[in-house]
């Protein structure tokens, strides 16, 4: 786990409300579960929430299924871009 001061800046940025973090969150949960499970580093779970990492989609149902599903990959995918319709 990392240290107070090396979590604080990445919870400050938003994390707190990434769908993982509220899994790890939860009572017998924990990011270092969650990684070893879908055999990654916990660094690569923090990049992929803050949308820093590129990922497969075989990474991304490795960590889904690591919480069960209660995560879905769609929580690691940027959100769709806003529609630019022209006036008719």
């Amino acid at each position: 786990m990392p240290a107070c001061g090396q979590l604080r800046p990445m919870l400050q940025d938003g994390m707190e409300t990434h769908p993982l973090m509220q899994y790890a969150s939860r009572p017998g949960h924990s990011l270092a579960k969650v990684a070893a499970d879908a055999r990654v580093s916990r660094m690569t779970l923090y990049r992929l929430m803050k949308g820093e990492q590129n990922a497969t989609i075989e990474l991304l149902a490795r960590v889904s299924a690591a919480t069960g599903g209660t995560v879905p990959i769609e929580a690691f995918l940027p959100p769709p871009a806003p529609s630019s319709e022209q006036a008719a």
